[in-house]
């Protein structure tokens, strides 16, 4: 089952995304930033929770996932 979070830009200090979708079975996490939506692979429930308490969100996008679980990039503007 995929489920959605939506987060408060301003609160956060969000300027890339505000929300994103996570498949549990699948350990699958997708970043819907305004541009495109970023997958990323093997996510269990502990890494997602450091996300999700992260101070720094996009940091840990670019520090953490990008370098290891990345998967894909689909862009989604026109």
């Amino acid at each position: 089952m995929l489920r959605s979070i939506t987060f408060n830009k301003e609160l956060w200090k969000l300027s890339s995304f505000e929300s994103i979708s996570y498949d549990k079975q699948k350990e699958i996490l997708w970043i819907h930033t305004y541009e495109t939506d970023i997958q990323f692979h093997s996510i269990d429930e502990q890494l997602l929770f450091n996300f999700l308490i992260a101070i720094d969100k996009e940091g840990f996008i670019e520090n953490k996932l990008k370098p290891t679980y990345l998967v894909s990039s689909i862009h989604t503007s026109a």
